[in-house]
Parts: structure tokens; sequence; C-alpha cells
């Protein structure tokens, strides 16, 4: 039966419930500025009443209400938000990457600009030119030396610098492994402790808003999918490169890590009693002697960490290399060009290695900032391979000119030789030593041979077709010898190909014997490096223009979400004076009860 005790009991109670929502809001206020804090509410509900149907219950005139109490303490969160965000974070992630490095590259080539290869290739061009005007001068052969050294010395420092831009991707997606592994042992450890405060029947709303911050941090590295458990556990399930998730592969399940990340660092190959490592990259081997390799792989990307893993069969490789197949006039896979390590991020089964066995797999991640560094190593291949394509079209083309001769032991070369032979031709393209002691060994004039009775010291013919190279159309992906460069662009007086040429033979610089004339089906050398820059430029504004969509399409959605679950200051203030006024009034009642009470119990004896 309700009475003035039980209405003490409901202020109380009021006065409790009012106390917790003023707690929760100063716990609001205090965090307003904390990362991935999601806003709290006291949820109130009113106490069971009085007058519940019962056999016993006396019949009175409705139910009386006993009060307030407080049912949960929930924060306000959005999960489609959050889905969203963390997929949209992730496609921005993986195209800053990509911007950042490309515009690195483009910094490395600074085109146009006057220290370019595309001015320092007309340089070399316009120096020949000139000494066909004036062969005798030494100062003009001296000016052809400098321009290609310095030609040269461009093509080597462009190449050196893509190199190290892989290292620092290397670097950087070993660090990005090291702080998902932390990142992924965190949730893990959250999601014990979620259960447990579950388990005791209350919700975990500050642990829960860390989790999500610590799920917002690990979507900038990869796309993810989650995937609900008991007692508000997660599992993640990683997107791999077709979109997809398999729910059974799991990377973390609750407090229990499935799989973890490691590195590969390096790959290690043993053909013909050589020790080949990823330095060594491009590289060719022939098909038969490429059955294994080991991959040197840091575990979390700790460096203080390193195991080396045997992998066996070609279609296994492939999973770790980025294979090239070359194949003979038949079809069939003679050899192969590895270019470099693809993936570098690799699964490991973190059951069976605390066991002591290390079990790894590749992943193709879907997006995020893994995928976009990954997916740069092919880009950069692609720069590295037309540099060095461009330097072995020079060094042949020129050389075959200079020295009238198909046969590289035969003349005087004007670049080296490796220049023309090697998979690395933009690394190894110098200047003949020995034109750089002698400038006048420079074969400028028609005939070469100096003691040819038709020797003319003043002719410059050789040199200016040497010159006119620039505006040669050739198959520049074709031109691998001496051979294929002369079947490209030559032939005889008759118009037939020539295969061939020795330095007594065919004069390459006398019109009368032999024709050089524009593939075309080709590019001139100059115009096969602007397509390479104009190619750089397209992938590099098409990441900015991605990274200023997707940054827009982010802060959008975080917006969104902050309207949602972030602190409003001046909404905090309005409720901590509805629950103030609350509570005050509910104090007042305290002290009008006391009164009444104090005529029900001592104004009957002052009557």
């Amino acid at each position: 039966m309700s009475g003035l005790f039980n209405t003490f009991n409901i202020v109380k109670r009021g006065m409790f419930a009012q106390q917790t929502a003023l707690n929760v809001v100063s716990h609001n206020v205090a965090n307003a500025n904390t990362e991935g804090y999601s806003i709290q509410r006291a949820d109130l509900k009113t106490t069971k009443p009085f007058g519940m149907p019962s056999l016993t219950t006396a019949a009175e005139p409705g139910q009386v209400g006993t009060g307030v109490e407080v049912a949960s303490i929930t924060r306000t969160r959005d999960e489609f938000l959050d889905y969203y965000v963390r997929k949209e974070t992730s496609t921005l992630k993986r195209f800053e990457s990509r911007e950042y490095f490309l515009s690195e590259i483009e910094a490395i080539f600074t085109e146009p600009s006057d220290t370019g290869l595309a001015t320092l290739l007309t340089r070399f061009w316009d120096a020949w030119q000139g000494l066909s005007t004036n062969p005798e001068s030494s100062t003009a052969r001296t000016l052809v030396v400098s321009n290609a050294e310095a030609l040269a010395n461009g093509i080597n420092q462009n190449y050196a610098q893509l190199v190290d831009r892989e290292v620092g991707i290397s670097d950087l997606i070993q660090q990005q492994i090291f702080e998902v592994s932390n990142i992924l042992t965190q949730i893990a450890d959250l999601n014990e402790q979620i259960k447990a405060v579950v388990v005791g029947g209350k919700i975990p709303n500050d642990l829960l808003d860390r989790r999500d911050l610590l799920l917002d941090k690990l979507s900038e590295r990869f796309d993810f999918d989650i995937k609900k458990t008991d007692y508000m556990g997660i599992k993640i399930i990683p997107k791999t490169g077709n979109g997809l998730i398999d729910e059974n592969n799991p990377i973390l399940t609750d407090s229990k890590i499935n799989k973890g990340l490691a590195f590969v660092n390096d790959v290690i190959m043993n053909i013909d009693g050589k020790e080949i490592k990823k330095k060594d990259f491009p590289l060719i081997i022939e098909k038969d002697k490429l059955s294994s390799i080991t991959l040197s792989i840091n575990i979390n990307g700790d460096i203080n960490k390193p195991y080396d893993v045997e992998i066996s069969g070609i279609d296994e490789i492939k999973k770790y290399l980025n294979i090239e197949e070359i194949k003979d006039s038949n079809g069939n896979v003679v050899s192969y060009k590895i270019n470099s390590i693809m993936p570098h991020v690799v699964l490991y089964d973190m059951q069976e290695f605390n066991q002591g066995n290390l079990k790894i797999e590749s992943i193709n991640f879907y997006n995020g900032s893994f995928k976009g560094l990954d997916s740069l190593y092919n880009e950069i291949n692609d720069y590295k391979t037309q540099l060095n394509n461009l330097a072995r079209a020079l060094a042949i083309s020129v050389n075959t000119i200079h020295s009238n001769s198909s046969d590289k032991s035969k003349g005087i070369n004007f670049f080296n030789i490796e220049a023309e032979t090697d998979i690395k031709a933009a690394e190894k393209l110098s200047i003949n030593a020995k034109i750089k002691e002698d400038v006048f060994l420079i074969n400028a004039g028609k005939i070469i041979d100096k003691n040819d009775p038709n020797y003319a010291p003043g002719n410059g013919e050789r040199a200016l077709i040497i010159g006119q190279l620039r505006n040669i159309r050739m198959e520049i992906l074709k031109i691998t010898s001496r051979e294929e460069f002369l079947k490209n662009v030559y032939t005889d007086s008759n118009g037939n190909p020539i295969t061939s040429v020795e330095p007594s033979g065919l004069n390459l610089a006398d019109r009368n014997q032999t024709k050089i004339f524009s593939n075309n089906s080709g590019t001139t050398i100059d115009n096969y490096f602007k397509a390479t820059i104009s190619q750089l430029g397209v992938s590099n504004q098409e990441a900015k223009r991605m990274v200023k969509n997707q940054q827009a399409l982010v802060d959008q959605l975080v917006v969104r979400r902050e309207s949602i679950s972030g602190v409003s200051l001046d909404e905090e203030m309005t409720n901590m004076l509805q629950f103030q006024r609350a509570y005050e009034a509910n104090a007042k009642m305290i002290s009008v009860i006391d009164q009444l009470l104090d005529v029900v119990v001592n104004g009957l004896v002052r009557r």
C-alpha cells in the first residue's frame, strides 16, 4: 500500500536516477574531444507499480507508481555508417598511398624541366648533329661525350631512384604490418574484456568505443567484414582481391588471433651455385632452374623475428613473386622473368606457429594501404622496364651505326656493350671508357677505317645519321639485338632488309649502299620516353582525383556519424540543467515529506 514512506522511496529513486543521468552527462562532457568516443545516454524507465493484479490485491482506483530507475546506459552508434566509413576509408588509403609515391616518381623524372631526360636526349642528339658539321673539332667531340655522359648518368640515376622507392615502399609495408599486428592484439584483448562485462549483465560502452576506434584504424590497412559472435564478440574476415570473404577463414575470432601477418623481407634462390636475392631483380631464369625458393619473412613485421620458409613448385612460387613467362616461337615457356616480390604481406597460422611450425599463405587484399602499396610495385616495375628498353634501344642503335657492325666484338662502340644485353640496361648504360679517354675515337665520318684511302677527317655523315635517330621510328620493344635493329630500320640499296653488317661490308653511313627509314609500327626514342611520362602523369592524376573524391565522401560520412555519435556541448548543457532541476525537485519532495511526517508524528502530540 502506498504511503508517505513509499513516497519517500519514490523520491530517493528519483534522486539516484537523476544523479546517474548527471554522471553520464559529466562523462560525455569530459570526453567531448576523445577520439572514437560515442555519446552515452541514461535510459530511464518506471519501476514496477503497486496494484499489480493478484488474488490478495485489494481493489484500488488504479496502479500507484513506485518511481524511476536507470534501465541501462547505452551509447549512440550507427553500425551502418561505421561499415561505410571503414569501407570508404580503405579505398581512400589505397589511393593515398598510390598518390604519395606516384608524386615522388614524378619528382624523380622532373618532366618537363631543363634537367629532365627529355632535355638530356635533345642535347645528346643536338651534339651529334653539331659534330656532323664540324667533325674535326675536339670541342664538338667533347661536347658529344659530355652530353652522352649526362644522359647516361640521368638514366642511371632515375633507375637507382626507382629502386630506392621500392625499398621505401617495403619499409612502409613492414611498419604497417607491425602496426596491424598490435591492433589485432588490442582488439583480441578488448573482446575478452567485453565478453566478461556482458556476461556480468552490463554494457561495456567505453570498451566498445575503443574497439570501434581500432577497427577504424585497421580499415586503413585492409578492407574486411565483421561478423558478430556471442556476448558482443566479433570475427574479422579480410576481403580478398575479388572482394569476397571466406567466413571460415577469419583473421580474428573473439579473443583468439587465428592468422597473424608477416612481411616478406627477401627471397633467396640458388641458381647454378650462385645465391640470388631480391636486389638482383629483375632477373631472367631458365624454366627448369626455378623449382624452389626460400622466403625470408619477419613475423608481425618485427625485424627481430626473422624466419625462412621454403616454397616449392612454380604454381606456389607464382603466389609470392611477380613472374612473367617468356615463350618461344611455338608458345612454349622457356624461361621466367622475375620482377619483384608480390605480395609482401602474407598470413601465417597462429596455432601452428605456437606449436613450432610456420605455415604461411599469400593474400591479395581487396583494398586499403596494403593494396595500394603492393600495386605500386607493378607500376614501378613498368617504369624500370621502360627505362631499360630506352637505354637498350639507345645503346644498340648508336653502337650499331657507330661501329658499323652487328658483331659487338668488332669496331669501336660508343656505349658499353653491357647496356645492350643486360636486363638492367638503364643501370649499366655508360660511355665507352676508351672514347672518354680519346674523343677522336668517335666515328663521325662515312669511312671509319683511317687507313682507307677514302677516309676524310672532315666528313660527318655518320654523326649526322646518329643525330637523326631522334626522328627514326622503331619498334623499341623488339630492339633487343643489333640484328633486330637493322631489320627494323635499315635496308640495302635494293630495298632488302639488312640482318647483319661487318665493319668492312655495307656502310650504314653511305646512303648509296644502305637506307635508314622510319618503321610505321614503331615510335621514336624520344616519344617512347614521353609516352612513359604521360602514362605516369595519367596514373598520378587518376590517383589524385580518387583521393579528392574519396576524401570528400569519407568526410561526409564522418560528419554524419559525428552528428549521431559525437558529443554536442550545447545539448549536454541543456541535459545537465534538465537533470539538475529534476534532482532539485526530488530533493524538495524530501523536505515536503519531512514536514508531512512531522505533522503526523509530532502534530498529534502537540494537540
